[in-house]
């Protein structure tokens, strides 16, 4: 650990509470603006921003503001344990580093198990406190984390990674770029290249109107992890980088892309989203510990990550909000409809090279349709295609796309039948620290809003009021890993 930042933080150790009140800010009236990368201010941010990772980079593991320590708050790396790594960088000696990586290592929400509504202000904190670190790293004052705008609708920019992290041998930018990450995404074309459906569209997520998921409707918060956030992992790295939990913060890019997804949330609440309040939402009582950047401890709940302006920064750009909405965007009218089961798979999905088919069989006594999912006597309902319980030892590093079929007849795959996809991302065991293998998985919940496929196969009189067929293929070729979907049912909300 430099002299200095040992100095600053043994102080900072002595000088705060165990929970420390909210940090203050250098200028009190500053609001600190947030850019695209491709713009002029964006690019001199990344330019202070290569700066930071070669200087933390050159840390030692046992400094707080290291750039190992702030991957390892994320996760830690995938070829060892917590446990063995804290034994390696502190030897067994007690310390007041030890015991701070002891709190901060491995708190990543929400992959493991955790409440999935933590995800986007645990990210906004871990983004926050990091932005303030490269600000005292780097000396620059009125430095703010640019963005990486993939859903941008200019082909040049959609889905393509910014030149500048794909430079190894560049004096400037060279510390941002990583080798193993996929060659779509080395070589400057759209990660979303060979994919079923062009999956940078956030149109149907960004048309949500509740946070959190209600019944067997994703809300904007699951929307985002499950969705874009997770496919941009995927599509981005292998199984040794950005396509999987225990190495993503390694890799430079992670900070941009979830600057991005910080953006999507503050686009969401400008366009007359509320997010939830803390008498309706205990857990946003929660508290995590992060390092700041002095080095020292803070310690605050999860309800003081709700606004961006109030932690004093905002957004060159917004989202607009979608332009049509339709009901298969938006949270249900009424959060309170019981959502029913009418169908479910006996059997899970196991994927692999080829196309899976698994039958969807009704659960109810009796049809209330030709075709299984809708109900003649309550059209008003939505039929969901629900994914849970995803699993794989290991990331088969692409993207899976699922089709809906009737249970007789050639098997469909085109857009007439497209549900959605999914990915694996937060699908594997990791090691917490607790255990040797964590066996907590993250929510593993996708859910597709079936319903204009199943109104097509009646305006057609396609009978099928027993079974439907759902259709997983990968995209590639999967890298291993058996992944499975270990629920598949059909939901009536």
């Amino acid at each position: 650990m430099t002299s200095f930042s040992r100095r600053a933080f043994v102080k900072g150790l002595a000088a705060l509470p165990l929970t420390a009140a909210l940090p203050r800010i250098a200028h009190a009236n500053t609001v600190w603006i947030r850019y695209d990368c491709a713009c002029p201010e964006g690019l001199r941010m990344l330019e202070i921003y290569a700066q930071a990772v070669r200087q933390m980079e050159a840390m030692g593991p046992d400094n707080p503001l290291s750039w190992m320590w702030q991957w390892y708050t994320h996760f830690v790396n995938g070829t060892t344990t917590k446990a063995d790594e804290l034994t390696r960088v502190f030897a067994t000696a007690d310390s007041p580093y030890r015991s701070l990586a002891e709190e901060t290592w491995n708190t990543c929400q929400s992959h493991a198990g955790q409440n999935s509504n933590h995800f986007l202000p645990w990210h906004r904190a871990f983004l926050y406190y990091f932005e303030r670190i490269v600000r005292q790293v780097t000396g620059v004052p009125d430095f703010a984390l640019p963005y990486w705008d993939y859903t941008s609708s200019d082909p040049a920019k959609r889905g393509v990674v910014p030149p500048q992290f794909r430079m190894p041998d560049d004096p400037v930018f060279g510390s941002l770029y990583r080798a193993n990450r996929t060659t779509l995404a080395n070589t400057g074309q759209p990660i979303h290249k060979n994919q079923t459906t062009d999956v940078m569209d956030i149109s149907e997520t960004m048309a949500k109107t509740h946070y959190s998921t209600v019944d067997s409707v994703m809300g904007f918060c699951r929307a985002v992890d499950s969705g874009i956030h997770g496919r941009i992992h995927v599509l981005v790295g292998n199984s040794k980088n950005m396509g999987a939990v225990p190495y993503a913060a390694n890799d430079p890019l992670f900070w941009l892309h979830h600057v991005n997804i910080d953006r999507m949330w503050a686009s969401w609440n400008k366009n007359g989203n509320p997010n939830p309040s803390p008498t309706s939402a205990p857990w946003l009582e929660n508290r995590f510990t992060m390092v700041d950047a002095d080095g020292s401890r803070v310690n605050r709940p999860l309800k003081s990550f709700m606004s961006a302006l109030s932690l004093g920064y905002t957004y060159d750009t917004f989202i607009p909000r979608p332009a049509t909405t339709t009901m298969a965007m938006a949270a249900p009218a009424s959060p309170g409809t019981r959502a029913e089961r009418v169908g479910r798979a006996r059997r899970a999905a196991e994927l692999g090279a080829a196309a899976s088919v698994v039958v969807v069989e009704r659960s109810t006594p009796e049809p209330r349709s030709p075709v299984l999912g809708l109900d003649d006597r309550d059209p008003g309902k939505r039929a969901y295609l629900v994914l849970r319980n995803l699993h794989t030892w290991s990331q088969p590093e692409v993207l899976f796309h699922v089709w809906v079929a009737p249970a007789d007849g050639p098997t469909r795959i085109d857009a007439a039948h497209y549900a959605g996809n999914i990915h694996f991302f937060d699908a594997q065991f990791h090691d917490h620290g607790q255990q040797p293998l964590d066996l907590a998985l993250g929510d593993n919940f996708y859910s597709f809003d079936v319903t204009p496929i199943l109104e097509r196969f009646r305006r057609q009189r396609i009978t099928t009021p027993n079974a439907l067929r759902v259709i997983i293929a990968p995209a590639g070729r999967p890298s291993g890993g058996e992944p499975m979907v270990g629920t598949i049912e059909l939901i009536r909300q």
